[in-house]
């Protein structure tokens, strides 16, 4: 489940729009909600937004029966992909106050890498990986974690 998909089918709107009509702290309400509600649901993968992790009840939540990756990558291949993505500027607020989006990037992961460190089991780096190398990725580190059984 893609926490930022739900909430957004839940308010008929983008998060942008959310963001714009309501304000961010209204956007993070419902987002604990759809965490809260996903996290006592068995055998489900939650994807949340970069944020989800800011409000200590996620974080606890998210840990609590479940194995928390980090997936990451650096600033630049975000910003690549982010341009790519032709929904990103439909969909995405603008977070921080940088003249540029990868300065916002840079300014966002400096700012949480210490929340992202906590709330994590284990990191990923996504770069130059496949969606099938990044799920085999992960699988080998449940396995060492022994969450998943071989």
């Amino acid at each position: 489940m893609d926490t930022d998909s739900v909430v957004q089918e839940r308010a008929g709107k983008s998060i942008r729009q959310w963001f714009a009509d309501s304000g961010e702290a209204e956007f993070r309400r419902i987002e604990t909600e759809v965490v809260q509600e996903y996290c006592k649901q068995s055998n489900v993968v939650i994807a949340t937004g970069g944020g989800a992790v800011l409000n200590p009840l996620n974080v606890a939540a998210l840990r609590q029966d479940s194995f928390v990756v980090h997936l990451t990558a650096s600033p630049s291949e975000l910003w690549r992909r982010i341009s790519i993505d032709r929904t990103t500027a439909e969909t995405r607020p603008k977070l921080t106050d940088a003249d540029s989006e990868l300065d916002e990037l840079k300014k966002l992961m400096l700012s949480r890498a210490a929340i992202y460190a906590q709330a994590r089991h284990a990191e990923v780096s996504v770069e130059s990986r496949s969606p099938d190398e990044v799920t085999e990725a992960v699988l080998i580190l449940m396995r060492a974690h022994g969450v998943l059984q071989r």
